[in-house]
């Protein structure tokens, strides 16, 4: 952690103030150093990087022309020329992109061209900001723009090329991070299934298990064991009990799934109705504090749908109570490694020594 406290500096408020504390990262989101360069990163030259990650990072890594990857075709082409083609070189890409909306809309459909440019030297890989353009997708491209740390529109900024204990790690040992915390920031696609975009796909559960799972955060195995989990598992091919053919604002659900909460709606920012993000539940802050109230009301609002507010409200003190207790292991921890820092132990031994 001695990293981010040098590059960021660390504002010091006490944990019980209610304010969230970050480590160092504070800066990241609440202003720059000055002098530091913004996104990607004031240490991104010293990502080494794999040829796969120009899919993960597109507007990076494949659109700008000095290191777009060759391709052999040359000439501009539109749409039904591309559907020609590519229905014998990719014909599952073109299967689904004629079942899409895009296909089928009016007065002129949504083409390859439109998405990817009509230059076969210079195709573009779509990133968010594609999608997001004023014609298009733009309400909800701003909307998930909106959460802060710990959101869709940061995970890739924040954990893989503005930190340097992201950077500094073998390109092979980071690809496997890389590829969920850049999938929601730079691509629609990670929800919306390409070349389909089917909105009915993107509301079910299944869709945020892509990355919210595995033992550093078991965000899909704590939902699927749970009651609700349950309860959606056991009714989600029902259409009387689940209809993901309406819009989320319009969903009549007999259990909820994360879209349900977390996009309540169809809202695109997936910490509108959260409580406290604190870095993975890692970070110091306290919870019941008055600068909290509105977020905590909110998110018991979310649970009235099916439950009483009593309810809601002692299950979220529950809560509370759980982070406490990992909060204060955490900081144990924490101190632990600052002791072997400050004792000269806390970097690896020689090479030479066992």
């Amino acid at each position: 952690h001695w990293v981010p406290h040098e590059v960021y500096g660390m504002p010091g408020d006490p944990d019980n103030s209610g304010k969230v504390f970050f480590s160092g990262l504070y800066a990241k989101y609440m202003g720059y150093p000055e002098g530091a360069p913004p996104y990607p990163g004031k240490y991104s030259r010293f990502w080494r990087t794999l040829p796969a990650y120009r899919y993960y990072l597109p507007d990076f890594m494949y659109n700008r022309d000095e290191i777009r990857p060759s391709n052999p075709i040359k000439g501009q082409f539109r749409l039904r020329e591309c559907l020609g083609c590519h229905s014998v070189v990719t014909p599952g890409i073109v299967r689904d992109y004629e079942k899409s909306a895009h296909a089928k809309a009016e007065p002129s459909p949504t083409g390859c061209d439109t998405c990817h440019g009509n230059n076969h030297q210079k195709l573009l890989m779509p990133s968010s900001k594609s999608c997001g353009v004023s014609d298009c997708h733009e309400e909800q491209y701003v909307q998930n723009a909106q959460g802060g740390i710990g959101s869709h529109a940061s995970c890739a900024s924040f954990a893989q090329i503005e930190c340097a204990w992201s950077i500094e790690r073998p390109p092979g040992d980071t690809a496997g991070c890389t590829f969920c915390h850049t999938s929601s920031e730079e691509r629609c696609s990670t929800c919306h299934q390409r070349h389909q975009f089917d909105p009915a796909i993107a509301r079910r559960s299944e869709q945020c298990k892509t990355c919210h799972w595995g033992k550093d955060h078991r965000d899909w195995e704590a939902y699927d064991i749970s009651i609700h989990g349950v309860v959606y598992q056991v009714n989600k091919n029902d259409p009387s009990n689940f209809d993901f053919s309406k819009k989320l604002s319009d969903a009549d659900y007999v259990g909820p799934t994360c879209q349900y909460c977390h996009l309540r709606g169809g809202h695109h920012n997936v910490q509108r109705l959260s409580t406290v993000y604190t870095s993975m539940g890692m970070s110091n802050a306290d919870r019941g504090a008055p600068l909290w109230k509105e977020e905590r009301d909110t998110w018991v609002s979310v649970c009235d749908d099916c439950h009483s507010p009593r309810f809601a409200r002692e299950n979220l003190q529950a809560m509370d109570e759980a982070c406490k207790d990992a909060g204060l292991k955490y900081t144990e921890t924490f101190k632990v490694a600052e002791n072997l820092q400050l004792d000269g132990m806390g970097e690896p031994m020689p090479k030479d020594l066992a």
